[in-house]
């Protein structure tokens, strides 16, 4: 797990004040390296084909997750992140599909189900509880049975991911892996789910 902190780290973060890393710049991963590194290391042990994101802004996590398992990408983002025109430069020779559009928005969910199913799911948009609630309503159809299911910001305050996650734990339909969350920055959470049935 160590190597693949350190990848992330030496990558180029999009803050460091909040990520970490040796720098800003590079992939601009919105990502903490000790939260989402035992996520990775955990997913290594399974085979990841096809691959879906919800909110991408530069595509560093996109980014990563091709590195390690090179699977289909579909990414979903409205493009309105501030950092969202550097994707081209991040995502640079990386096959994708990119749906610009909002989750929430038909044309997307349509878009998205035309390419599926998904391995793996991961879920960064509208971090509000009703916009975290939509995507796992809208998407989590989409997920292969024993895909995964990859949440960030699962222990902010204040976010509606937080709560969407709890409710989960709770959920059947899915099994709860883990919360990876950082003892080196203020953490955001990387929250881990398998869908078993």
């Amino acid at each position: 797990m160590k190597e693949i902190e350190q990848f992330i780290t030496a990558s180029g973060s999009d803050n460091l004040s909040v990520f970490g890393g040796e720098y800003e710049g590079g992939i601009n991963i919105q990502q903490i390296p000790d939260e989402i590194a035992p996520c990775i290391k955990y997913l290594l042990d399974f085979e990841i084909k096809s691959y879906l994101e919800i909110g991408v802004a530069a595509g560093g996590t996109a980014f990563v997750f091709n590195h390690y398992f090179h699977p289909e990408i579909v990414l979903i983002d409205d493009n309105k992140h501030h950092k969202a025109a550097l994707r081209p430069k991040v995502m640079d020779k990386i096959i994708r599909h990119e749906i610009i559009r909002k989750s929430g928005d038909n044309a997307a969910i349509a878009a998205a189900q035309g390419l599926s199913p998904y391995d793996l799911i991961l879920i960064d948009g509208d971090h509000s509880y009703q916009g975290v609630n939509a995507d796992v309503k809208n998407y989590l159809p989409m997920l292969n049975k024993e895909g995964f299911l990859v949440f960030h910001d699962s222990a902010r305050s204040g976010f509606g991911v937080k709560r969407m996650v709890k409710e989960l734990k709770k959920d059947t339909s899915l099994k709860f892996i883990n919360e990876y969350v950082s003892k080196k920055m203020t953490p955001c959470g990387v929250a881990l789910f398998r869908r078993v049935k």
